[in-house]
């Protein structure tokens, strides 16, 4: 495994123990996020914190088994998923480089940290934020126009309510 440290171009290849990476995915779709988690920053009493500030945290925990971890990474990758669907979406991987050599995963990550309960977004912010979790990678395509189709919906047919 290898691991991600921030830098002005591409994401640098060298692993901690203490980092691990997680695919958040939405099947119906095939939205994808990667996202790599410092275990140094998220542990499980931060974890709590980020899963207890938004509302139904106990069908969350109970949904994950009780891993209050796992419950803040795949809330993680849901707030991202929501976030790149608004913006227009997004595909790239860690060691994509735009024409200015640059991964888009840094600038995809101050949006996590700055969305709501993940911990605000510094100005001098670390690679993993508050929050110990970095966007590392994605994949979320929203429809185009050859993705959805028209339907006409009449009120005798009682499909209008």
């Amino acid at each position: 495994m290898q691991a991600q440290h921030q830098s002005s171009s591409a994401i640098e290849a060298t692993t901690p123990a203490n980092l691990k990476r997680y695919r958040v995915s939405e099947s119906w779709k095939d939205y994808e996020v990667l996202l790599e988690v410092n275990f140094d920053v998220l542990t499980p009493d931060r974890a709590a914190m980020i899963n207890d500030y938004l509302y139904d945290e106990h069908t969350r925990l109970m949904d994950e088994g009780g891993d209050v971890i796992r419950v803040a990474i795949r809330l993680a990758g849901a707030t991202m998923i929501q976030i790149m669907l608004e913006q227009g979406g997004t595909a790239f991987t860690p060691t994509f480089k735009n024409v200015f050599g640059d991964n888009p995963g840094p600038s995809w990550t101050r949006d996590l940290h700055s969305a709501e309960g993940f911990g605000g977004c510094e100005a001098d912010e670390k690679p993993y934020g508050w929050c110990g979790i970095r966007v590392i990678g994605a994949n979320v395509d929203v429809p185009g126009f050859y993705e959805v189709e028209l339907t006409e919906i009449t009120e005798q047919a009682g499909e209008w309510s």
